[in-house]
């Protein structure tokens, strides 16, 4: 072969890769700049992970969401296995693998604060494992720091896993006394300001708020996979991430109000309820978030047609609550705010939290709360007493709630009440208060003898000294035994 001819051909390759690579530069620098303007950067969506950066280099092209595939399908053999430390190791390996796929997040953070939770006896196991859940999901929020979606999910398991689990009374004090402050923190609303919180619906509040500002601020980008692939347990019929959801809107007033109830009744292990101012501002910080849920602009979900076009009409459930301004919307609007409203029962709640946020409403839950100790020790003079004067404050006040006074919610707690009263009464053979406030409710209840679960006097009595906040409780170990053998 010519000599001449096997140079031309090495110049022209070398040509051709000179090309090539320089159309390959300018075009790896237009797209770097296209992901740094659309903010798609693998830094922007969340924080980079090395370990997942190398490992999708190994597993160039198509192979990484075979491989993942694979991973998943052995995830939900590990699940229904029942074999823990597989599934965690599994699903890791996904997390590296794709860590915006967020379906992978919720699906083990589920696993483990709901499943592996309860395959255990003792309340520091379950809080081990629930704790161990929601620090994985958070982890899933770091690499995905545009998605109100596991935000919200992170809320969800402070606020039900540990608040409304049966040994919410136990796994409230073991929160509590949990010194990883880290685990502890929420971002205030106000000032987005890190705060350390000693009550989980409290950082369920945190939380919530978090995701409704994030979806408020338009970071609704990463929709991939967040519901349709998980089976649930205890699923929520919230449209997580979602502007227009309205129950998804309530959860940081939920979670607020609940705090605010919590606090007057001995809902953690060895720590007594609190009254006075502490409980006041705590009920009006509840009724604060009622209020923005309630004047929050709607879209009617129909088109009613005007000027020769149709419209939607906008729509503020607030104004359910003042006849002057209902009166004012037109027939639509009246529909899907009285619809709205009793959907989400807002009239109940934020009534509610405008009664128990006055002087009235905090002296009689604390004279209800000092007649039911009396009554678990035995004390049925005092008992008596406190109960009587503070039936007497609450039919004052709620008198002038009527929209508390006669839902369904509060004529059991307050028939439950009436009916310790009576209660308390036989057994000092008193029969002269035969007539006293809601004595007509507590027959309604009378049948009802199912204790509170969220309430220590109710499920275990008066233990210890319960003005004792140092109060001894189980603390939480620093790693997760291993199961007791099923029988």
């Amino acid at each position: 072969m010519n000599p001449n001819t096997n140079q031309r051909k090495k110049i022209i390759y070398a040509l051709a890769i000179v090309i090539l690579f320089g159309g390959m530069f300018r075009y790896s620098a237009w797209l770097t700049k296209l992901k740094r303007d659309k903010d798609l950067g693998e830094a922007a969506i969340g924080q980079v992970d090395a370990g997942s950066f190398m490992m999708k280099l190994f597993l160039l092209g198509g192979f990484r969401g075979i491989v993942a595939d694979i991973l998943w399908l052995r995830a939900e053999e590990n699940k229904r296995d029942h074999d823990w430390d597989r599934l965690k190791t599994n699903v890791e390996l996904i997390t590296k693998l794709q860590p915006h796929f967020l379906s992978i997040w919720t699906f083990q953070g589920w696993n483990l604060a709901y499943n592996v939770s309860v395959e255990w006896d003792a309340p520091e196991d379950k809080y081990e494992w629930i704790k161990q859940g929601i620090k994985f999901v958070q982890e899933g929020v770091e690499k995905n720091r545009h998605s109100p979606d596991l935000v919200w999910d992170s809320a969800w398991f402070y606020y039900h896993k540990l608040g409304f689990a049966d040994e919410a009374i136990i796994l409230r004090r073991l929160f509590r006394d949990d010194e990883e402050y880290g685990f502890k923190t929420y971002l205030d609303p106000e000032t987005s300001q890190p705060v350390v919180g000693d009550d989980n619906f409290k950082l369920g509040y945190g939380w919530f708020s978090r995701a409704v500002g994030m979806v408020d601020r338009g970071e609704n980008r990463l929709l991939s996979g967040t519901s349709d692939e998980i089976q649930y347990v205890d699923a929520t019929p919230q449209k997580k991430g979602r502007p227009d959801d309205i129950a998804f809107r309530s959860m940081p007033a939920h979670g607020q109000t609940r705090y605010a109830a919590a606090v007057e009744k001995m809902s953690v292990y060895g720590v007594p309820a609190r009254f006075g101012e502490f409980a006041k501002n705590e009920w009006a910080g509840a009724l604060r978030e009622w209020v923005k849920l309630g004047s929050h602009p709607y879209m009617s979900h129909n088109e009613i047609p005007r000027n020769g076009k149709l419209e939607r009409d906008e729509i503020r459930i607030d104004d359910s609550t003042d006849p002057e301004r209902y009166n004012k919307l037109n027939d639509n609007q009246k529909y899907w705010t009285a619809r709205w409203a009793d959907q989400m029962n807002y009239r109940y709640w934020k009534d509610r939290c405008r009664a128990e946020m006055t002087d009235q409403g905090v002296k009689a839950r604390s004279l209800f709360y000092d007649g039911t100790v009396a009554y678990k020790t035995g004390d049925f003079v005092t008992a008596a007493a406190k109960f009587k004067e503070g039936l007497q404050v609450w039919k004052h006040l709620l008198d002038e709630f009527p929209a508390y006074r006669d839902d369904e919610l509060n004529k059991k707690d307050t028939g439950l009440i009436a009916s310790r009263y009576l209660r308390v009464l036989k057994q000092l053979g008193d029969n002269s208060a035969q007539d006293f406030p809601f004595k007509d409710l507590a027959a309604l209840v009378q049948n009802d003898k199912t204790p509170d679960p969220f309430d220590v006097l109710e499920m275990l009595g008066v233990v210890n000294d319960p003005t004792a906040q140092s109060a001894p409780a189980a603390r939480p170990s620093t790693a997760p035994a291993q199961p007791a053998a099923k029988k």
